[in-house]
C-alpha cells in the first residue's frame, strides 16, 4: 500500500462522527483543566484514562490527546490575566504576559499566546507526520551522553533568564539545580537533604514549586494594592484591534514561531526532559536571539509567543518516541501509553507497519484540536479579561482559594499548600531583590536530567563520552549559543 493510499485510510477513520465527538469533549475537558492551577495535564489525563476503556482505539485516543494537547492553551490565559499559571507550563508565558496586562494588552496578549499555541501545535502534527517513518534510527543515536548536554544547552540559559545581572541568574539557577539534588539518587537511590521527612524523600514536588514562585507574589500584591490587574477597563471591552494584532504577532515574528516550535519538536523527541524546559528553554533562546532582548520581562510579545509555539509544538514531537519506539517521550505520554494498553495496542515498530492509519489519525487529531482549541478560547477571552477589571481585595481571595485547590488536588497532600507557601515566600523575596524566578525554575526542572544522565554517561563510557561525535556536535552548538552574541557585541563596542 503506498503512502498516499494510508494517508488517505487515516484521513477516512478521522473524519467519524465519533471521533470528531471525541475530540470536542476532549478539547473542552482539557481548556477547563487548563484553566484551573495546579491541574496539569498528567492530572487530568490520570482522571480521565478509566473512562476509555472499552472505546474504539481511535475516538479514545483521541479523547485523551486532545485533552492533552490543549490543557496548557487554558493554562496561558490565567497566566497572563492573573500571573498565575494553570500549569508548570505556563509560568514562562506569564513573565511578558501578565506585563501586557498590566498595561491595558491582555487582549494582545492572550490572542497572541493562542495563536502561537495553534501554529505551534499544527508544526508538532506536521513534524510527526513527517518523522514517524523516518525517524526511527535517528532518536536511537539520541543516548545519555547527547541527552546529558542538551539538558545542560538548558542550564546554560540560566545567565539569559536571570532578571539583570547575569550573576543573579547564575544564583537563581544555582538554587534551582541544589533544590533538584532533593530527595532520592535518580541513579543510585541514596536519599539526600530529607532531614527525616518522609514528603521529602521523592522531592519537591513541580507544581507546588512554580505555583508558589509565581502565583504567590502576584495574589500577595492584588490584595495589598486592591486595584485591578489592568490599568483601567479598557481591556473589557476587548478591543478588536488588539485580538488581531494577537493573531498576527506570531506571523510578523515568523522566524521566531517557527524556530521555537521546531525547537519544542526536538525537545518532545528526547524522552523525559518534559514540557516545562521546552517552554523555559525557547524563552531563553527567544531573549538571546532578540534585538530586542532588554525588553524581556517587561511586556515583551516575543516572550509570549517563544514558550507558547515551542510548548505545544513538544506534543507533536513527544509522540514520535512514544508511537514508534513505545518509548513515552514526556511524562503524559506514560499515560497515553496506559490507554493504548487499555484498548488492546502497543506501540512501536510493528505498530507503525500494521496501524499507521491510525498514527495518521492521531496526527490529524493534534492539528485539530490546536487550532479549534485557539478559536474556542478567543471566543471565552471576553469575560475572562473583564474579571481582570474586578478590584484585587475581591479577586485576590477567590484566586488564592481556587490555586490551592488545584494544589491540592494534585496529590492530595496539605503538605504541597505548605511547600507552596514556603516558595511563596522565596518568590517574594526574589522578587524584591531582582532575582530572576525563571531561571530558578528551569534549574530545578533540569536539574534532575542534568545529573541523571551524566552519571549513566560516566558509567557507560567514562569519561570520553565527551568525545563522542555527537556529543561533540552539540558541545560546540551549545558554545556558539552561549558567547555568539557577547562576541558581536564586544566587536561592536570596538568599533
Amino acid at each position: 500500500m503506498s503512502g498516499l493510499d494510508i494517508f488517505a485510510d487515516g484521513a477516512i477513520a478521522f473524519l467519524r462522527w465519533d471521533v470528531m465527538l471525541a475530540i470536542l469533549i476532549g478539547m473542552s475537558l482539557g481548556l477547563f483543566f487548563g484553566l484551573l492551577p495546579g491541574i496539569g495535564g498528567v492530572t487530568a489525563l490520570a482522571l480521565l484514562l478509566p473512562l476509555v476503556q472499552g472505546m474504539d482505539p481511535l475516538p479514545g485516543l483521541a479523547f485523551l490527546l486532545s485533552v492533552h494537547a490543549v490543557i496548557y492553551n487554558g493554562g496561558s490565559v490565567t497566566a497572563v490575566l492573573f500571573g498565575v499559571p494553570g500549569a508548570p507550563p505556563s509560568a514562562a508565558t506569564l513573565i511578558d504576559g501578565q506585563p501586557l496586562a498590566r498595561q491595558g494588552r491582555a487582549a494582545y496578549a492572550i490572542a497572541a499566546a493562542l495563536s502561537a499555541s495553534a501554529i505551534g501545535g499544527v508544526i508538532g502534527a506536521l513534524a510527526l507526520g513527517f518523522l514517524l517513518p523516518v525517524l526511527k534510527p535517528v532518536v536511537f543515536l539520541l543516548g545519555s551522553p547527547e541527552t546529558f548536554l542538551l539538558a545542560l544547552a538548558g542550564v546554560a540559559c540560566l545567565a539569559i533568564l536571570g532578571k539583570g545581572s547575569m550573576t543573579k541568574g547564575l544564583i537563581a539557577g544555582g538554587l534551582g539545580l541544589c533544590l533538584a539534588m532533593v530527595g532520592y539518587q535518580q541513579t543510585t537511590g541514596v536519599p539526600r537533604f530529607w532531614f527525616g521527612s518522609d514528603y521529602l524523600l521523592d522531592g519537591f514536588r513541580v507544581v507546588p514549586v512554580v505555583t508558589g514562585l509565581f502565583a504567590i507574589p502576584e495574589l500577595v500584591r492584588l490584595a495589598m494594592t486592591g486595584s485591578a490587574i489592568g490599568p483601567d477597563k479598557a481591556d473589557g471591552a476587548m478591543p478588536a484591534r488588539q485580538i488581531v494584532d494577537g493573531i498576527l504577532a506570531p506571523l510578523r515574528h515568523w522566524t521566531l514561531t517557527l524556530r521555537c516550535s521546531l525547537l519544542g519538536v526536538l525537545i518532545g523527541i528526547i524522552p523525559g526532559i518534559g514540557g516545562e524546559a521546552s517552554s523555559f528553554i525557547a524563552y531563553g533562546t527567544a531573549k538571546q536571539t532578540s534585538p530586542n532582548a532588554a525588553e524581556f520581562g517587561k511586556g515583551a510579545i516575543e516572550g509570549v509567543i517563544a514558550p507558547e509555539s515551542a510548548n505545544n509544538a513538544k506534543e507533536g514531537g513527544a509522540l514520535v518516541p512514544t508511537l514508534a519506539l513505545g518509548i513515552p517521550g514526556s511524562s503524559g505520554m506514560v499515560l497515553m501509553l496506559g490507554a493504548f494498553q487499555l484498548l488492546g495496542l502497543e506501540p512501536g515498530p510493528r505498530f507503525l507497519k500494521t496501524h499507521m492509519d491510525l498514527a495518521i489519525g492521531l496526527t490529524l487529531t493534534l492539528a485539530v484540536a490546536n487550532v479549534l482549541s485557539a478559536v474556542m478560547m478567543l471566543a471565552l477571552a471576553r469575560p475572562l479579561v473583564s474579571v481582570s477589571a474586578l478590584p484585587g481585595r475581591v479577586l485576590a481571595p477567590v484566586l488564592m482559594a481556587i490555586v490551592l485547590l488545584g494544589v491540592y488536588a494534585v496529590e492530595g497532600s496539605f503538605a504541597d499548600i505548605a511547600v507552596t507557601f514556603l516558595f511563596g515566600s522565596l518568590g517574594l523575596a526574589m522578587q524584591g531583590l531582582g532575582y530572576g524566578r525563571a531561571a530558578l525554575v528551569l534549574g530545578f526542572v533540569l536539574g534532575h536530567l542534568v545529573e541523571t544522565y551524566f552519571g549513566i554517561s560516566l558509567q557507560a563510557y567514562g569519561v570520553g563520552f565527551l568525545l563522542r561525535p555527537t556529543t561533540l556536535a552539540i558541545g560546540l552548538l551549545l558554545l556558539a549559543g552561549m558567547f555568539w552574541r557577547p562576541a558581536v557585541q564586544m566587536l561592536l563596542r570596538r568599533r
